[in-house]
């Protein structure tokens, strides 16, 4: 009962994120095209474009991840699944603060702990489904 709950909660809270985020790069990117035409070059836009359409990606990635964990807490045979999902959820959430900290952000070992908080929650709710342990 535990790993579902876990699951369940943390598979909500990705749909939520992963719309909101989406709306966020989406916006982003628009915001970056508005600022190479006001500033009349392309130059170095490039970290922004990339960070932004990282993000947007990230989020569908993180909206789908949300759906498959809803549908395991049904049937845990799809528990192996969301384990992938959520490691790549992880691995993006890694690739973007790296990004960050290429494009001159600084490295906070907090911000790569609640970054890596709930795809981790949501990796341990799957595997604990996959055990046979949260059903």
């Amino acid at each position: 009962m535990k790993g579902q709950k876990i699951l369940k909660v943390t598979s909500i809270l990705m749909i939520i994120g992963g719309v909101i985020a989406a709306i966020a790069g989406i916006i982003a990117i628009l915001g970056v095209s508005a600022l190479a035409a006001l500033a009349g070059t392309v130059e170095d836009t490039g970290l922004l474009y990339a960070s932004a359409i990282l993000v947007t990606v990230a989020s569908v990635i993180q909206f789908i991840a949300g759906i498959k964990g809803i549908g395991a807490c049904s049937d845990p045979q799809k528990a192996a699944g969301c384990i992938k999902w959520g490691i790549v959820i992880a691995v993006l959430s890694i690739i973007s603060m790296v990004i960050g900290i290429v494009g001159g952000g600084t490295f906070s070992i907090v911000t790569l702990v609640l970054n890596l908080l709930l795809p981790g929650l949501y990796v341990y709710g799957a595997v604990q489904m996959k055990n046979g342990v949260g059903v």
